[in-house]
């Protein structure tokens, strides 16, 4: 009974599946290491348990405490230290403890990403991930050596303490759903060759590049989730792609230079408002990601193919890309 009660779940969980897997190519096998340094610092006792801390995790201690800003590891311990018996720290803490109650899919999503681009790229690298909590000091620190999470940067909406930094439009992409995205775009990028010209087009299909590449090694991600767009967002998107594209073409957007006004369309912003009052910042990385996917379905190319063209133009007159 047992095995059939099984199978009926699977079988429920397929059916009501919505937004199927894209196809992708098999990841190879990665196993990343996984190091949850916020239990260890907030189990300190003491500056001195602390600065032992701090010794065993040296690197953790430099690139995201920036530790060779302070005359000495006892300084910092001693800051540390009285972060950790904050109350309000403690708050952020277990707020974030529960946030990342998911982290193990997380992992796995990483797993499985790191996978996929090794086998596009056997070069790809296998980080460390480490976890903290540090009260909203750093967010994410990311090399081929390490992947560094600021946990408290990505407990969501319901935080009670929140990186006044960061505008709201762009921290509402500071969740754990996004974060395996973001990591993976970082890491990606490397195996990107960006274009050889200054103009607006270039930059777009640039990041149409790394979307697509995302898209690929992410395959169970929604394609709004990979760009950090609202399902709302994407819907609007779709419905109006050929006044969007209108206006590129009759405002002769796509081969500006100047920079401000490329980042109009490419930068962070809350809405592109040359457009329309509910168009969505970095519509043109989203266009740019439109002519991409375009490119690869009229030509054929592989992945690693399209990922090192630098012809932007020519992916452009080759990709045939028209709304809808």
């Amino acid at each position: 009974m047992r095995a059939v009660l099984l199978m009926i779940c699977v079988v429920l969980l397929v059916s009501c599946s919505s937004k199927p897997c894209r196809v992708s190519v098999e990841p190879e096998m990665v196993n990343l290491e996984v190091q949850r340094l916020e239990k260890e610092l907030f189990a300190s006792k003491s500056e001195k348990d602390v600065e032992r801390f701090l010794g065993e995790y040296p690197d953790f201690s430099q690139f995201f405490l920036h530790s060779d800003q302070y005359p000495s590891d006892s300084i910092l311990a001693g800051r540390m230290f009285s972060l950790i018996q904050n109350p309000s720290i403690d708050t952020l803490y277990q707020e974030a403890i529960t946030a990342f109650d998911d982290f193990d899919d997380v992992v796995v999503t990483l797993n499985e990403g790191l996978g996929r681009l090794k086998a596009y790229y056997p070069i790809t690298p296998s980080p460390v991930i480490q976890t903290a909590v540090t009260g909203l000091y750093n967010d994410l620190f990311i090399t081929n050596e390490h992947i560094m999470i600021g946990m408290d940067f990505f407990i969501g909406p319901e935080a009670s303490y929140k990186p006044q930094q960061i505008p709201d439009y762009i921290l509402k992409r500071y969740t754990t759903d996004h974060l395996a995205a973001s990591i993976l775009q970082f890491i990606s990028s490397q195996f990107i060759a960006t274009g050889n010209s200054d103009a607006l087009l270039t930059e777009m299909i640039d990041y149409g590049k790394s979307y697509y590449l995302l898209s690929q090694i992410l395959p169970c991600i929604p394609e709004n989730v990979l760009i950090g767009y609202s399902e709302e967002e994407w819907e609007d998107i779709y419905e109006n792609e050929e006044i969007i594209w209108a206006n590129f073409v009759q405002n002769e957007w796509l081969y500006e230079t100047d920079h401000t006004m490329k980042q109009r369309f490419i930068g962070e912003r809350p809405n592109v408002y040359e457009i329309g009052e509910k168009c969505p910042g970095r519509i043109g990385r989203w266009l740019g990601w439109e002519i991409v996917k375009s490119y690869a379905k009229s030509t054929g190319k592989s992945v690693p193919e399209i990922m090192k063209e630098k012809d932007a133009n020519m992916i452009f007159i080759k990709s045939g890309y028209k709304p809808g």
